[in-house]
């Protein structure tokens, strides 16, 4: 199984990595994805999240969505770490989202990364937008 992991300036600068949706409590775990207008990569429309799965930093702890659920968060620290993206799990959809990334921007790609940017899975590639607006990770879980 796959998962496609994505995280950059983007969100943080937009403050689209606190949007209260997030934690809504059917995001978090799973029964609903998380669609926003504002959240995309490419011109493909919004990128489908798969709240239960995005790493969240927790008062300084990365922790994953499914985690939160039924977490009282209201004194806490919080923001989106590493959204994951939607997916059916298969290598083939989830670099569906990167082909179209490759081919609209300015992309570098490292199919043999030595450095893993998450804590769960392994990095079978990175993408890193030269801009620092995105950062990609294909990650066999």
């Amino acid at each position: 199984m796959y998962a496609l992991y994505a995280w950059g300036n983007f969100i943080n600068e937009a403050e689209l990595d606190r949007l209260p949706a997030w934690i809504d409590p059917a995001v978090l775990s799973g029964e609903r994805a998380v669609v926003d207008d504002n959240l995309t990569i490419a011109d493909e429309g919004p990128l489908l999240v798969d709240g239960a799965g995005t790493l969240f930093e927790v008062d300084g702890e990365l922790v994953e969505g499914r985690a939160l659920a039924g977490r009282d968060l209201s004194g806490s620290r919080w923001r989106v770490a590493r959204i994951r993206v939607a997916t059916d799990g298969t290598r083939e959809d989830a670099l569906r989202i990167t082909d179209e990334i490759e081919e609209v921007g300015d992309i570098d790609v490292d199919t043999e990364p030595e450095n893993d940017p998450l804590l769960a899975g392994q990095a079978v590639t990175v993408w890193a937008d030269e801009h620092g607006q995105w950062d990609l990770a294909l990650v066999k879980l």
